[in-house]
């Protein structure tokens, strides 16, 4: 009979229902205290919510039953480890180096090295799993999450693609293979995984994964798919802000600009501290043709964040419209100061120092060339001014 149970456990378990895991693991416990199947079950249940001081007890009862049991140690050994014990980290090294050593005395030992910092290790350990667990999906996507961090998307994109194969129907390998080819760049690919995510995915990770999609769909210029998406995150969360922001911004890029405005208005008036709200209301004016109203926006967005470079570049090429090269110089220097790697902000002040020092102006301008080279537009337009300059 409690076998049954723990074959219950087991399945609920692997459908990512752990609370049920544990009643089935209690209910055979109940009738064998002893039984290491649900022992283990219970263990792993435990560890898979983070129920640590659980998850030990339950580890030291199934080790009081069956003391050599090396899977049992080596979680109890993580678990101390984790709780600052250093005898613990070498138990579990030793344990994941024995040549009989399974899947979780070496996984384990990936999980802490990775929470220690220590990448080269983990991934050692990660792909030792991998050797005796190689249809398991969680040393792959260990192993992609290890690759992130160290910058390597090209292995962070094969980890996650062999994750997901591996777990069709999980949603987070397929968030984070989408994350890996926006990286690198794929917005295509990066939006079909996201998209396959999104078919799997729940509560909190669905909501990741539309966040995700509305910035992948901005990206691709896909108005229409944006505009659904972030429908569906207002309904999910209608007392969010942020995301009246993020409709007002598709809106904006798809040219309707009117509806932005709107949008922007009311999330500024629920929000009326939020600089960037502010900024893409002065922008919306802007754009509609209503300068004075977004001159005086851009006026005091500046006023709440001087140290922005986007506000104040816009406020300055209002003030350059009205020659007031002077006080643009002053603005610009001061966002200058703060970011001396922006190039849009180097570019305005060649812009604004032109009429006064066309040797300062040609410095920033060079500047902007070099420090844009990935932005067309600024290293074409400094380009240009500089050929002015040198007339």
């Amino acid at each position: 009979m409690a076998s049954r149970y723990a074959q219950e456990g087991g399945q609920s378990l692997q459908q990512g229902q752990p609370a049920e895991a544990v009643k089935s693991f209690q209910k055979g416990l109940s009738i064998d205290p002893k039984d290491v199947d649900c022992l283990m079950g219970l263990v792993r249940a435990h560890l898979s919510t983070g129920a640590s001081k659980e998850a030990e007890g339950a580890v030291t009862r199934l080790l009081q039953v069956q003391p050599d049991n090396t899977e049992a140690q080596a979680h109890l050994a993580m678990l101390k480890a984790q709780a600052g014990d250093p005898v613990a980290l070498v138990t579990l090294k030793a344990l994941a180096a024995a040549p009989t050593a399974g899947y979780f005395e070496r996984f384990n030992l990936g999980t802490l090295l990775a929470d220690r910092g220590d990448l080269e290790g983990a991934k050692a350990a990660f792909e030792a799993a991998q050797v005796v667990a190689p249809h398991s999906v969680y040393p792959h996507f260990e192993l992609g999450r290890i690759a992130v961090q160290r910058k390597d998307t090209a292995a962070a994109v094969t980890h996650f693609q062999q994750a997901a194969s591996l777990a069709p129907q999980e949603a987070l390998p397929h968030l984070m293979l989408s994350r890996a080819h926006a990286e690198s760049g794929a917005i295509g690919a990066a939006i079909a995984a996201a998209t396959r995510a999104l078919e799997h995915a729940q509560g909190r990770t669905r909501v990741a994964v539309l966040q995700d999609l509305f910035r992948l769909y901005l990206q691709a210029n896909g108005q229409d798919a944006a505009r659904r998406t972030i429908l569906e995150l207002r309904e999910l969360d209608p007392e969010q802000v942020r995301y009246v922001h993020l409709h007002g911004m598709a809106c904006m890029l798809a040219g309707e600009l009117a509806q932005a405005k709107a949008l922007f208005a009311e999330a500024l008036e629920r929000a009326p501290n939020q600089w960037d709200i502010r900024h893409s209301l002065a922008q919306a004016h802007e754009a509609l043709g209503e300068r004075a109203e977004a001159r005086k926006l851009l006026e005091e967005t500046v006023a709440a964040a001087p140290h922005e470079p986007g506000p104040t570049n816009d406020l300055v090429r209002l003030l350059m419209g009205d020659q007031d090269h002077a006080r643009a110089r002053v603005l610009l220097e001061r966002v200058l100061a703060a970011n001396p790697q922006d190039a849009l902000t180097h570019l305005n002040l060649a812009r604004a120092t032109q009429p006064f020092d066309r040797a300062e102006a040609t410095r920033h301008a060079r500047q902007a060339q070099s420090l844009g080279a990935a932005d067309d537009i600024v290293k074409d337009q400094a380009a240009r001014l500089l050929t002015e300059l040198s007339g």
